[in-house]
């Protein structure tokens, strides 16, 4: 009996849902709740509920698979897309030309793109020098603005007439070309970052000055005697001659003996060099004679500096200002000991740390030295600077006056013992 009794017990218990009267449902509710607190059972009752009554809707007609693939593909394409957030896209505006007044209050962008020119350039003296043509140029435009010329563009005439306000100041034809060289590459720099169309200084032409350069070099003699002067018993003196010897020796540039540092002297098969970072970040190797050589030991001895690979090799003797010894000199201090020994010489014309550069390049062009070897002693990318630099060998010496002949024996003209009187008298 109590087997029997469990076998019906368990068949009612575990009988199919849509088989159970009312009743029993209600009585499996109160037994046990968990049947039917899960959604998926609720929809079960619901479809067994509905599956034995009449559809209320009348049947559709089964379409087509390809209907069908359409119709889950744009449902699935539709809930799977998100819609994309709102974004601000700031369209980029490229101005023909630019005004004056844009110019003298430019927009963030404007002053953006300016600033990263200047830090493009590679030397900070290139970068200077650019801010000061920059601020020149600005003073020419306030100055055009106070006369009431307000809707002016910068286009190419306005630059010429930038180059004709320049050449009415008296400027040299070299520093005209250089600010019009300034201008060229910044508008070059606009229009590649697209803000404005073209460059207005692109067809501007430059003066082109092809003159003598006014730097005198030194003559032999007057290097032996420039460099008797100073006092090797005083630091001072024995700083002074190692820097002097640096300059007609190695032919460097007055930023870059402000720039060496300890480190920059190193020795390689028992030979002292100099490793050097000149114009455009670019190294080169100078070879120490033993005269120059022993200069700089002599000076480190007697001033007794600190050995430190990171200190600089000429440092400011004495500094009553910020009390700073370890800075690297000013190079307006390498300008003073040239004038100052030059004076004390004798020499009377006017000098300057590259009148040195060019003695020490053409004493080497008078000693037959090959150009590709002046060229990477003085770190240039081309030989043409030489004759530029050669201050004791002139056109005039090899001029193609002296060559020409017609076959002239004679001149007629014969030049008077007495000299000529004049109708005057």
């Amino acid at each position: 009996m109590k087997k029997s009794k469990l076998r019906t017990q368990l068949k009612s218990r575990f009988k199919p849902i849509h088989k159970l009267s009312k009743n029993a449902l209600q009585k499996r509710k109160k037994k046990s709740s968990f049947i039917f607190t899960s959604p998926y059972r609720l929809e079960i009752l619901k479809l067994t509920q509905t599956s034995h009554s009449e559809p209320t809707q009348p049947l559709q007609p089964l379409q087509p698979e390809t209907q069908i693939q359409t119709q889950v593909q744009t449902t699935l394409t539709s809930s799977n897309q998100k819609q994309p957030l709102p974004l601000e896209i700031k369209e980029k505006s490229i101005h023909a030309e630019l005004t004056l007044e844009q110019w003298l209050n430019p927009s963030s962008d404007l002053q953006g793109h300016i600033r990263a020119f200047l830090l493009d350039q590679r030397s900070p003296h290139t970068m200077s020098s650019y801010e000061k043509d920059l601020k020149r140029f600005r003073k020419f435009l306030l100055f055009q603005k106070q006369s009431g010329k307000i809707d002016l563009y910068l286009n190419r005439a306005f630059f010429i007439a930038y180059k004709n306000f320049l050449l009415s100041e008296q400027l040299e034809h070299s520093t005209i070309d250089r600010h019009l060289a300034t201008f060229r590459s910044l508008f070059k720099w606009l229009t590649e970052e697209e803000v404005i169309e073209k460059n207005p200084v692109e067809r501007v032409r430059f003066l082109s000055p092809k003159k003598i350069s006014k730097t005198q070099g030194f003559t032999d003699e007057e290097v032996r005697k420039v460099l008797k002067q100073p006092n090797l018993h005083a630091r001072t003196g024995a700083q002074h001659y190692a820097i002097l010897m640096i300059l007609f020796y190695c032919g460097l540039r007055r930023s870059e003996i402000c720039g060496l540092k300890l480190s920059n002297l190193f020795i390689e098969k028992e030979k002292p060099l100099l490793r050097l970072k000149g114009k455009g970040n670019k190294e080169r190797i100078v070879p120490l004679i033993p005269a120059v050589w022993n200069a700089i030991r002599y000076f480190l001895y007697l001033s007794r500096k600190e050995i430190e690979l990171d200190n600089y090799l000429f440092t400011p003797i004495r500094n009553n200002r910020t009390k700073d010894l370890k800075k690297a000199l000013d190079p307006s201090l390498i300008f003073y000991i040239v004038r100052k020994y030059s004076r004390l010489a004798g020499i009377l014309k006017k000098v300057s740390p590259h009148s040195c550069r060019a003695t020490a390049i053409s004493n080497a062009r008078d000693h037959q030295v090959p150009d590709r070897a002046i060229q990477e002693f003085a770190g240039w990318e081309s030989t043409q600077m030489i004759v530029q630099y050669d201050k004791r060998r002139t056109v005039l010496e090899g001029s193609a006056a002296y060559f020409i002949d017609y076959g002239v024996q004679e001149s007629r003209v014969k030049i008077p013992r007495k000299p000529i009187e004049s109708d005057s008298a």
